[in-house]
């Protein structure tokens, strides 16, 4: 880690640590600009606070991984910088430490310029590991740990990379914008290009941990593909390329191009899709990449080919979620943390459990009405053999009245009309079972048969009253 303080900076060490300093302590980002579009940082964040706001070269293992801009009175990131390709160090499998890496010199400038995670006793400009215990905030990414591997992605497990988010708003961001921006980045790297990003948190709410970290309102990324205007001193250049995430279907795009998400913390609303301009605006800053190869009005029209870029991503997945491709591999038994804040694990088991849930909720009602519906089928039997005794009763009545006078065509009418009743009776007790067409077929035509015998009843009931 490589700090970078301003005149304020420089005067609050001079007055409190008058001693060697390890760390070397500059102005600006220059020991680590390769991580910023044509080597310029974001324009325009350093108005307002700017007596709060340290510089970090993230240095992890004798390696930049990446920078970022913090605020030690929220004590949060503004944002980080990084690009994809660019995994550093010898690590093969990226581990998430427990606990997470604090940044020693924000505290005290004579300490190394390393990031470690042993330093719970300095924690006065930075948050610390017990600031999130029995909080129901987890450490957020700005850098995400799973775009880039090897000891990069461990390096992003520092508490200087991170945000307060509810789990639920922190898994939500995953897939509405780290998952579609890694496969972006992918395309931009299939058309030789590289992508710069710059992640941060905006609109601090007057929510705190431990009465001292802030919990943003809201989080935003935005990223550029463009080929590097120097070559020079760019370490990512020559960086290693992880096999298992690229991709072998991914979608092509030959344009340089930049996009942006936005998200709403408070009402965990779906991030929204802007432009990178439409960020600035609202952050309220100048220019946060140096061109990206595009002007102001050529912006809005690349901008609706990425969104059709990025229904194409997600139509090519699959049916799989955009995660389950871009998870690196789950780290050796030694290397696996502890705590419970593990998101790329909570993720991977996540799914599983909704399609298992998804998949009782088809299945089980299918079932129910193939069980139900002999039983269905009986009952409205039953209530048409019980109508029909009723008319039978009825009849009955009719004829106990004028027995007497009952013609021999009665007689046999009535007979006709009893034996098509015995024979409906005994279709719909031994015949359940059968063809449903078969059943309703027969009961329509013996009802009508029937329906003509009463007929004929009344016919001779009238001439007999």
């Amino acid at each position: 880690m490589k700090l970078t303080q301003g005149p304020a900076g420089l005067l609050w060490f001079l007055l409190f640590h008058l001693r060697t300093v390890g760390g070397k302590v500059v102005k600006d980002f220059q020991e680590c600009s390769w991580f910023f579009q044509g080597k310029v940082p974001p324009q325009g964040f350093e108005n307002n606070s700017s007596d709060n706001l340290v510089r970090i070269c993230q240095k992890y293992k004798d390696h930049y991984h990446f920078a970022t801009l913090y605020r030690t009175d929220l004590r949060t990131p503004v944002y980080s910088a990084y690009r994809y390709p660019c995994s550093m160090g010898e690590e093969e499998d990226a581990h998430k430490p427990s606990p997470w890496f604090q940044e020693p010199q924000i505290d005290d400038l004579s300490l190394p310029d390393e990031m470690v995670n042993n330093i719970n006793s300095h924690g006065e400009l930075q948050a610390l590991n017990s600031d999130y215990e029995d909080e129901e905030y987890q450490q957020g990414h700005m850098y995400p740990f799973s775009l880039n591997n090897k000891t990069s992605a461990t390096s992003t497990c520092t508490l200087t990379n991170a945000v307060p988010m509810t789990q639920g708003a922190n898994m939500n961001w995953y897939h509405e914008a780290e998952a579609v921006v890694a496969k972006l980045a992918r395309t931009c790297h299939k058309s030789g290009r590289l992508m710069y990003l710059v992640t941060g948190s905006a609109n601090p709410t007057e929510k705190k941990l431990k009465n001292r970290v802030s919990v943003p309102g809201s989080v935003w990324t935005t990223f550029c593909c463009t080929f590097p205007q120097d070559q020079n001193n760019d370490p990512c250049q020559s960086s290693p390329v992880n096999e298992e995430l690229e991709g072998e279907h991914e979608v092509t795009y030959d344009k340089d191009f930049s996009y942006a998400f936005m998200k709403d913390l408070e009402s965990e609303a779906k991030a929204e899709y802007l432009t990178v301009s439409e960020v600035q605006h609202r952050l309220g800053v100048d220019n946060i990449f140096n061109g990206c190869g595009t002007d102001s009005q050529d912006e809005g029209e690349i901008s609706k080919e990425i969104e059709e870029l990025i229904n194409q991503i997600k139509m090519n997945i699959d049916g799989q979620e955009i995660k389950e491709d871009i998870v690196p591999q789950m780290p050796s038994e030694d290397n696996i943390a502890t705590d419970d804040d593990d998101l790329v694990m909570k993720q991977n088991e996540t799914p599983l459990e909704q399609t298992r849930e998804e998949i009782n909720e088809a299945i089980s009602p299918s079932i129910i009405n193939i069980l139900l519906a002999p039983f269905e089928m009986f009952a409205n039997a039953t209530m048409t053999l019980a109508h029909l005794v009723a008319a039978v009763l009825r009849v009955f009545q009719v004829l106990a009245v004028t027995c007497l006078r009952i013609p021999f065509g009665i007689i046999y009418d009535s007979a006709s009309c009893l034996a098509i009743m015995a024979k409906y009776l005994f279709v719909t007790v031994f015949s359940v079972p059968q063809d449903l067409l078969s059943i309703m077929f027969s009961i329509a035509s013996d009802t009508a048969n029937a329906i003509s015998c009463v007929g004929r009843l009344f016919k001779y009931l009238v001439r007999i009253l």
